[in-house]
C-alpha cells in the first residue's frame, strides 16, 4: 500500500498528514511524499516507511500524480493530500471495501469539510467519489492514467472507473475530512452539494 502525498509550499499542513499516516492500522504501507516548490524534507521523520522525492516546479497535477504512481512500491495507491485528515482506520476501511466488492477503485462520496471555524457536509451522487479520498489498484491506474491537467484530473479518473463499473464508494463518516483554505489547488464553491453543519 502506497499513500501518495503531493505537496507544494504546504509546510503548515504536511506534519498532520504525516502523523495521520503513522497512526494508520493497515500494514504494510509506505508514504511517498512528492514535493515541488519549497524543500520540506526537514519535516519528514526518519522512518523507513516514508520516502521523500523533490521535483522541479512547473508540472501539471495530473502529471505529478502519474509520476508518483509510477514510483509507488505498493500494489494499491491511496491519495494522501497534505491538507486533509485521515483517521487511523481509513486505509483498512478502503482496502476492505475493495476486497469485498472486487472493484479496482474506491473513495468517499460524502465527507465533511472545514475552514477551521465552520463545517459543511459534502454529499455527492451515487457512482461518484471525491478525488482526495481515492484508493485504487496500481495495475488499474497503469491502464487509466490521470490526464495532464492541473485541476479536475481526478474527475476524469473517477468517471472512467464508474463507466466500466470498477468504482465502489461509501460515506466517510469520521474516517476522513478535508480542509478549505486560501491555498487549495481547486477552490471550493459551496453549492447545493454542501450542507452547513
Amino acid at each position: 500500500m502506497t499513500c501518495l502525498c503531493l505537496t507544494r509550499n504546504r509546510r503548515k499542513w504536511l506534519p498532520t498528514a504525516i502523523q495521520c499516516f503513522l497512526e494508520q492500522t493497515y500494514t504494510p504501507r509506505e508514504l511517498l511524499i512528492l514535493a515541488d516548490g519549497e524543500d520540506v524534507r526537514d519535516l519528514v521523520p526518519n522512518d523507513d516507511r516514508i520516502r521523500y522525492v523533490h521535483i522541479e516546479e512547473g508540472h501539471q497535477i495530473g502529471d505529478k500524480r502519474n509520476f508518483g504512481c509510477d514510483l509507488a512500491q505498493g500494489s494499491v495507491i491511496a491519495h494522501w493530500d497534505d491538507d486533509d485528515f485521515s483517521a487511523p482506520d481509513r486505509l483498512a476501511d478502503q482496502i476492505g471495501r475493495m476486497v469485498d466488492s472486487g472493484k479496482a477503485v474506491t473513495g468517499y462520496n460524502q465527507m465533511r469539510f472545514t475552514d477551521g471555524a465552520k463545517w459543511w457536509l459534502y454529499s455527492g451522487t451515487g457512482n461518484w467519489a471525491l478525488g482526495t479520498s481515492l484508493c485504487y489498484r496500481k495495475d488499474w491506474w497503469s491502464g487509466f492514467k490521470f490526464p495532464s491537467t492541473h485541476i479536475g484530473e481526478d474527475m476524469f479518473f473517477v468517471t472512467g472507473a464508474a463507466q466500466v463499473k470498477q468504482l465502489t464508494w461509501a460515506e466517510a463518516g469520521d474516517l476522513m475530512y478535508a480542509t478549505i483554505h486560501p491555498g487549495n489547488t481547486s477552490p471550493r464553491t459551496m453549492d447545493r452539494r454542501y450542507q452547513a453543519l
